[in-house]
């Protein structure tokens, strides 16, 4: 039996897919980060349970840092890897002078030091390019800590560019994308700033 969709039926399936995709993709990252900062503790012996309140959006940053440290360090093993991105991350974003100090020793202690400044150079630059693509859209920050509640949005914004160029996405399917975003990703952040985000990224990639 030949079954017939109408136009808009086969919209709201395209945008169904587009939304899970970048949902599945921020849920990834995340549990990656839940990983990554279980085993960072058992190497330092510390608690680092507060950077799950930032949890999804350190999970924007970290893939990148990984990719880097794999790129251009390959002998390191997954462990100093581990401990390099949670070095870096809390150097850059947060302001707990004993946690970072005890990182910094282990580094210092485990013969990485150089790995570490030379990332720390390039995830400086990274969120230099983030912040002021992320001013540009309107959004300012009243701290530096809060750019990380955007910062899940870093791994998607080249699909969501890719979907805008197809022009898979309309102005009135923005909406419906945040929601299936917030559902399927599971963020603690609300509907109205991702449906906001969105909107504007979206104007942005269409220069207006």
């Amino acid at each position: 039996m030949r079954i017939i969709i109408t136009e808009s039926q086969k919209r709201m399936i395209i945008l169904e897919n587009i939304g899970e995709d970048l949902g599945s993709i921020i849920k990834q990252n995340f549990e990656e980060v839940k990983k990554i900062i279980s085993k960072a503790q058992k190497n330092l012996g510390a608690s680092l349970q507060f950077l799950l309140t930032w949890g999804a959006g350190i999970s924007g940053f970290m893939p990148i840092i990984n990719e880097f440290i794999q790129g251009r360090f390959p002998e390191l093993t997954e462990e100093q890897i581990f401990l390099i991105s949670i070095a870096v991350i809390t150097t850059h974003f947060f302001e707990n002078k004993e946690i970072n100090k005890q990182i910094l020793d282990k580094i210092k202690e485990t013969g990485i030091l150089k790995a570490f400044k030379i990332t720390s150079k390039k995830i400086l630059e990274l969120k230099s390019v983030f912040y002021d693509f992320v001013d540009s859209l309107g959004v300012t920050f009243q701290k530096i800590t809060n750019m990380l509640s955007y910062a899940f949005m870093i791994p998607i914004i080249p699909i969501l560019l890719q979907f805008v160029t197809d022009g898979l996405i309309t102005n009135s399917d923005l909406k419906d994308l945040g929601k299936i975003i917030i559902s399927s990703s599971g963020l603690e952040i609300s509907g109205i700033i991702v449906n906001q985000l969105i909107s504007k990224m979206v104007r942005r990639f269409r220069g207006k």
